[in-house]
């Protein structure tokens, strides 16, 4: 039987196979080459190309080898344009550095793109050296995006990194629906119009970017995503916008003014960290907590660090807590004694959590803490004499991803276990580093075994250690 079986896919049509390995990335789509030699050259014939610097030039290499590496990446694409075969394009993307240096292959490259068709265009210009976790700094434009493209009415999706635009120019692009932008200056009017006039942008993306602000009006936009991380506000940090549509939100920079108006129940995810923090971080609990009123209604919410530290500190009283419809909260944290008033506020706030994901890492902690009320922390957990309604009610999964073993990450732990009446899973990964001696291992898993032994307020739950 098995000398009778058939390759079905040496069966189909080679306009099929073309189709199929479009799905592929590049790079692997590349790679089936070597299959036979029917597919020695299909790959050739993807609609999915991604030119990348970063596939033949060695960052740790001398510069006179990467300037090789880089003549050979610039050959490799006019060859592979100048023997391309089909019509239509989907996309095209090229990440290159120091595009003044080839300006022309950079021009042929737009050129081929719109003339096929191309309906998402990444041109990405940013050096690779760049840390996106830098403190804020000003970018220049290093290349301009190249007047082919503003004739090519009909695409979809641009995305443009540390390359400038004429933003009004890209009003042309009825069909655009994605917008992405990163390591540039834009002009917030500029972006209010393109998102007034372009109806059917559907995703914005802004990355490292240096704005004004982000008031975008009165008028409803059509965005169901939207991503402002690791943005630089030259003017007012104001997020001010309407978009009844939005479904997933994700915030990286520093607390600001909101005034968000989205429908409730329609937006289903969002992801906040105070990446750039504020120097004093009393002034923002407030201004957090009303943030997270705006969004009450998200199913899943990504929290950082900052916030369980500083959630707690504002005027009003903490115990009014925020009203939430979370049913998956996530947590960046260090699991420091800092956070725990913030942990236990946003516990007592999502009274129909379903599952809590404690995500341990290396997060910021300030020295100038101050206690929102008067409490032990070496005593915090027999303090909380309250049991959050989640932890009796509606919680069943718990997730410690990076357990360390620390006091206060076995003390949590501890305490969801024995709070947890209808907790059904409680999984913990202990964090392993390459670099960590064997003792330090052992010293973890001990430590995480020790909550095996934890009475169970839950008669169902199931406790994993991996």
């Amino acid at each position: 039987m098995e000398g009778n079986k058939v390759d079905m896919f040496s069966l189909l049509p080679e306009s099929l196979l073309c189709v199929i390995i479009s799905f592929l990335p590049f790079k692997e789509a590349a790679r089936t080459c070597i299959l036979s030699k029917r597919w020695l050259r299909i790959w050739e014939r993807t609609r999915n190309m991604e030119f990348n610097e970063l596939f033949f030039v060695k960052l740790g290499e001398s510069n006179e080898a990467k300037e090789a590496q880089k003549r050979v990446f610039l050959s490799f694409i006019t060859h592979f344009i100048a023997h391309y075969k089909d019509k239509f394009v989907d996309k095209f993307s090229l990440k290159v550095s120091d595009p003044q240096s080839c300006g022309d292959t950079i021009e042929l490259c737009a050129a081929f793109a719109t003339q096929h068709g191309v309906k998402e265009l990444r041109l990405d210009f940013s050096n690779p050296t760049w840390d996106e976790n830098e403190n804020l700094e000003m970018y220049d434009t290093l290349f301009q995006l190249p007047k082919h493209v503003y004739r090519h009415e009909s695409l979809e999706a641009l995305k443009l990194y540390s390359c400038g635009f004429a933003m009004l120019d890209l009003c042309n692009f009825k069909a655009l629906k994605d917008v992405s932008l990163g390591w540039i200056e834009v002009d917030a009017y500029a972006l209010k119009t393109l998102l007034y006039t372009c109806k059917k942008i559907e995703n914005l993306s802004l990355k490292k970017c240096n704005l004004k602000h982000f008031d975008m009006g009165d008028q409803e936009l059509g965005l169901r995503k939207l991503v402002i991380d690791k943005c630089l506000f030259l003017g007012d940090d104001f997020i001010i916008f309407k978009a009844p549509n939005l479904v997933f939100l994700k915030y990286y920079g520093v607390v600001g003014f909101y005034e968000i108006d989205v429908r409730p129940y329609v937006m289903q995810e969002a992801d906040i960290d105070f990446a750039q923090l504020m120097p004093i971080y009393e002034e923002c609990g407030d201004d957090i907590c009303h943030l997270l009123q705006y969004l009450s209604s998200v199913r899943v919410l990504t929290l950082c660090s900052f916030t369980l530290q500083a959630i707690p500190s504002g005027e009003e009283p903490v115990r009014i807590q925020c009203d939430m419809n979370v049913r998956h909260l996530i947590l960046k944290t260090q699991m420091h004694h800092f956070e725990l008033c913030g942990f236990m506020f946003l516990l007592n706030s999502c009274a129909w959590l379903e599952k809590l994901t404690i995500e341990i890492g290396q997060g910021k902690i300030f020295r100038d803490y101050r206690r929102p009320y008067p409490i032990s922390f070496t005593r915090f957990w027999k303090q909380c004499f309250v049991t959050p309604e989640c932890l009796r009610n509606t919680l069943k999964v718990v997730e410690v991803k990076g357990f360390r073993g620390t006091m206060n990450e076995v003390q949590v732990c501890n305490y969801l276990i024995q709070g947890g009446s209808v907790l059904e899973e409680f999984n913990i990964n202990v964090v392993k580093n390459e670099d960590d001696s064997s003792q330090i291992l052992e010293r973890r898993y001990a430590n995480a075994n020790v909550l095996l032994t934890v009475p169970k307020a839950s008669n169902n739950l199931q406790i994993s250690i991996a």
